[in-house]
């Protein structure tokens, strides 16, 4: 192990993944699985193949030295570099970056800073990647797209003593980048080799090069690059980098929004496929006046008492498209009144004083009110020391590692106070700055002949004898070494008392050394269960932030949360699960769209008694093959002509804007497939826009 001190910073601790929204994580441009583009605080290297770094590659824990580019007055020699410690080749290999010295430093400082700010685990994680395959971009062909294959997770290092940085590689497996393979396979049709960690990387990229020789647009380019980016195997779209196209000028959010509704991305798409070209006027009126004429026959039709298979399918394909296929048609009476009930026992929890006033939490989701209802047990068992040293960012998992790491420091330090107790009495020990004149004044004097020394000498051995445990009669080189530690550790233990970090992670219940560490670490631990529990560190910072009127509140208003929480879950088990990561202020406004919706279907088809135990999905389900998806599509694209028809003949829109509404959504379906999205993605665009 080498004998210089460095400093570390990973930034991929562990943390809760509720703790930032998904579009803080997308925000932060750091998912490159199929684009690795040049970001600002990547380090620029030289052309490299990674078969030239394969046995530091192969081993665990090798390091690379970031070399400044070589100026034009720099010589080849290793005299104008800073002297790097004695390794075997096969260990150790330079990187020879793009960058000078001071602008390589600046870089490398960028990273550390940013990677200190995450606190999820994969939001952020320095790779070394090795090797990528690249390919002509879709709408600018001059431009390539470039996707890592291999990903090496790395550590940035800094040596302060030679005023450098070394990249150590962690040990762990290289990471096949599953999402080119993915892409490769589905935009390309070609089955990339498996990567076998036990083999010769020069074998796995002969293999990769033989795989696609045979197509043209993609190119294997033996080349490394370092730069951070969120975990590339994490699964779902959470950290997917959303690139849907730009919205055009004539575009209607509404419009979109009520065509997206519970669709699915296939579905959205068919629908899209199957509505009319709004771009022809007189075809789009001669459509509108049909759809007004076939719709009056439609409805005078389907208010008929008798229920025939036609039309009982037909509600039952509505009620599906809506996500109501798992409820039963006698139901469907009561629905609308039981969802206006239900709202109102939602709203009542969200106005209470606990949310409204204390949490100030207007964006609470379904399953964190659910949550936040059910942590009466957890507030019973609230730690005596909580009201004293309650903190909120004691909530968050990095101020856990800042609590044991200010903790490990305060025992270091107090180690190195105990060991100089036996020299010094350190109650007497004078002020900083009299200690550093006092040594000064030994140095001077120790210098000199002992018959020759002054007055100033006597003066410091007595200042020395004030505070000594032995009282020496003479003054040696060996007292004036310990009073330079003391000196020394006397500093540090100024730099950890008034170390700001500390203060604002870890709160009042930080005092130097004076803190009581047990019952400090009793109320993170208890802040972090919470935490945990709500499945939220915002939340829970909240709460502990505001302790005090919580309690009291929540105690008080607990029937009402209650009420509405179990009012939540009986909503969302009508309108799906999905809607339990939305807002509630969202769910209460779909709820009560839905039984506007059931009340208008119920007025429409009228009653079902022959099938009133039956649900919509069983009805669907007697159907063979893609009957039912198809169903549900026709149903759709009725609803979205009909919709769009009604606002065209009432003024409420223009040509103009439907036809650039249905091309952006119609692209970026597109898009949101070939980049294995769902819906919510788009959904959430459109949100933004």
């Amino acid at each position: 192990m080498d004998r210089y001190t460095v400093e570390v910073l990973q930034g991929n601790q562990s943390g809760s993944r509720h703790s930032r929204r998904r579009h803080d994580r997308i925000s932060l441009g750091e998912n490159r699985a199929l684009d690795w583009g040049q970001q600002e605080s990547d380090i620029d290297l030289l052309p490299q193949s990674p078969l030239a770094l394969v046995d530091v590659l192969s081993l665990e824990g090798g390091f690379l030295d970031l070399l400044p580019e070589a100026s034009d007055t720099d010589s080849d020699s290793t005299e104008s570099r800073p002297a790097l410690p004695e390794r075997s080749r096969k260990d150790r290999c330079n990187l020879q970056t793009r960058h000078d010295a001071s602008e390589l430093l600046r870089r490398c400082k960028k990273i550390l800073v940013e990677n200190a700010l995450i606190k999820d685990k994969g939001d952020r994680q320095l790779y070394l990647a090795a090797g990528f395959i690249s390919w002509p971009d879709a709408k600018q062909t001059n431009i390539r797209q470039r996707a890592p294959i291999l990903l090496f997770p790395a550590l940035l290092v800094r040596i302060p003593d030679q005023q450098r940085y070394e990249i150590r590689l962690t040990g762990d497996s290289a990471e096949y980048n599953q999402a080119l393979v993915m892409h490769a396979e589905q935009r390309f049709a070609v089955q990339l080799p498996d990567h076998d960690p036990g083999k010769p990387l020069s074998v796995f990229f002969e293999q990769l090069a033989e795989a696609i020789k045979d197509i043209p647009p993609l190119a294997l380019e033996y080349e490394t690059a370092l730069g951070s980016a969120a975990l590339i195997h994490s699964s779902g779209n959470s950290s997917q980098e959303i690139r849907l196209p730009d919205i055009p000028t004539r575009f209607d959010v509404a419009l979109a929004m009520s065509i997206t509704g519970n669709k699915s991305l296939e579905q959205l798409s068919a629908v899209l496929q199957l509505i009319p070209d709004y771009n022809q006027p007189d075809a789009t009126h001669n459509e509108a006046t049909a759809s007004e004429t076939t719709g009056t026959q439609t409805a005078a039709r389907i208010t008929l008492p008798e229920t025939n298979v036609a039309s009982l399918r037909k509600y039952a394909a509505r009620l599906a498209a809506e996500g109501l296929d798992h409820v039963e048609f006698r139901q469907l009476t009561a629905l609308p009144d039981l969802i206006g009930k239900w709202t109102r026992s939602v709203s009542s929890g969200l106005n209470c004083k606990t949310l409204r006033e204390v949490l100030r939490l207007p964006d609470l989701s379904a399953r964190e009110l659910i949550r936040l209802a059910g942590i009466i047990e957890l507030i019973d068992k609230a730690p005596s020391s909580l009201e004293q040293f309650g903190h909120g960012d004691l909530c968050y998992a990095n101020s856990t590692i800042q609590l044991r790491r200010a903790q490990h420091q305060a025992k270091l330090i107090e180690d190195e106070l105990a060991a100089l107790q036996e020299h010094f009495i350190l109650d007497k020990v004078p002020g900083k700055s009299q200690l550093l004149s006092l040594m000064s004044e030994l140095g001077e004097n120790l210098e000199h002949d002992p018959e020759l020394v002054g007055a100033s000498y006597f003066n410091a051995r007595r200042q020395f004898m004030e505070f000594s445990v032995a009282k020496p009669a003479n003054l040696t080189s060996e007292h004036r070494r310990l009073l330079s530690q003391l000196a020394k550790v006397m500093r540090f233990r100024e730099l950890f008392v008034n170390n700001t970090e500390y203060r604002a992670a870890l709160g009042p219940g930080y005092k130097g050394l004076r803190t009581d560490w047990e019952k400090l670490r009793m109320t993170g631990e208890y802040a972090r269960e919470l935490s945990t529990v709500l499945e939220s560190e915002t939340i829970a910072s909240q709460i502990i932030r505001n302790w005090k009127d919580f309690r009291a509140t929540y105690s008080v208003e607990l029937h009402v949360l209650l009420g509405a929480a179990d009012a939540c879950r009986r909503l969302l088990g009508v309108v799906g699960t999905r809607w339990q990561s939305q807002s509630v202020t969202s769910l209460l406004v779909h709820a009560q769209l839905i039984a506007s919706r059931l009340s208008e279907w119920r007025n429409s088809y009228g009653p079902v008694e022959n099938h009133a135990d039956k649900t919509p999905a069983m009805v669907l389900s007697s159907f063979s093959g893609r009957s039912r998806d198809d169903m549900v599509v026709e149903n759709q694209v009725d609803e979205t002509r009909e919709r769009i028809n009604r606002q065209l003949q009432d003024g409420e829109i223009h040509r103009e804007q439907i036809t650039d509404t249905l091309k952006w959504l119609l692209a970026a379906s597109q898009t949101a497939t070939e980049l294995d999205m769902d819906i919510d993605a788009i959904v959430e665009h459109l949100q933004i826009a």
